[in-house]
């Protein structure tokens, strides 16, 4: 067994095809101990059946194998080998150890990565139970409230917005068209702000009560600011403005009144 007495920065050594070793570089000497003068004593026992499978052709081009090798320092250590036979069939063979502070980090990428897939899926979960509050929410905005079998009252709370009125409009056509409704007041005393997309859903919602009921459909409580925006709507010949529902009660049940006797 020779030593290679060249300075190289890899680990290196030659071996015939019976695995004894031939030459060694410094590296190599410093990685292994070489004293048993053959690969058995510095390969693993699988990856020498792994290494015995690899075809011993001169002239082939080097090829990368995964071994485990006994090291110095440690009873097994992965390393990268490059082996290259050359025409007196004799294994040239390079090792580089894999760097295990790279093994470390992907196990901590693996481990992040599974982490932050079940955050996601947690942030879905809670995503999902919010979109359902907010529907909850949006549905205790507007209550349907029948008043008598021919009158109901939807009060709106908070600000009008696309979403609410979808919401409440779902549940409103739904109940109208299952009564027989033939006056139906929208209370809009409580409305805050107001969207351009959830007036425009409102005055949808308005013209399609009035096409199910044949009916006017009564507004109550509205503010200046309000009353401005539907005037860009032209829905005077759909809708009533009236000043409190307090007023629109006592004309209807007068009008009951004088119906009875």
């Amino acid at each position: 067994m020779q030593y290679f007495d060249q300075q190289l920065p890899l680990a290196f050594l030659v071996a015939d095809m019976h695995g004894k070793i031939l030459s060694y570089s410094t590296l190599a000497r410093e990685y292994f101990d070489l004293n048993d003068g053959h690969l058995k004593s510095i390969i693993d026992e699988e990856s020498i059946e792994k290494l015995i499978h690899y075809s011993r052709e001169p002239g082939m081009k080097p090829v990368k194998l995964e071994l485990n090798m006994k090291t110095k320092n440690a009873p097994l250590a992965l390393f990268d080998v490059h082996i290259l036979w050359d025409s007196d069939d004799c294994a040239n063979m390079i090792f580089l150890p894999k760097d295990s502070s790279n093994e470390g980090l992907m196990n901590k990428l693996m481990e992040l990565q599974g982490r932050l897939a079940s955050t996601d899926f947690e942030l879905l979960e809670k995503k999902e139970e919010l979109e359902q509050v907010l529907i909850r929410l949006n549905q205790l905005s507007g209550p349907f409230i029948p008043l008598s079998e021919s009158m109901c009252l939807i009060p709106l709370y908070g600000d009008i917005t696309a979403d609410k009125i979808n919401v409440i409009s779902e549940s409103c056509l739904k109940s109208v068209f299952a009564g027989e409704y033939d006056e139906i007041l929208f209370d809009l005393t409580a409305v805050g702000e107001v969207e351009d997309k959830g007036i425009e859903k409102f005055t949808q919602l308005i013209k399609t009560l009035n096409f199910m009921t044949g009916s006017v459909i009564k507004l109550i409580g509205i503010k200046p600011n309000l009353a401005k925006l539907l005037n860009n709507y032209e829905i005077n010949e759909w809708v009533q403005l009236d000043q409190s529902l307090k007023q629109v009660l006592r004309v209807y049940f007068d009008r009951k009144e004088l119906g009875a006797s």
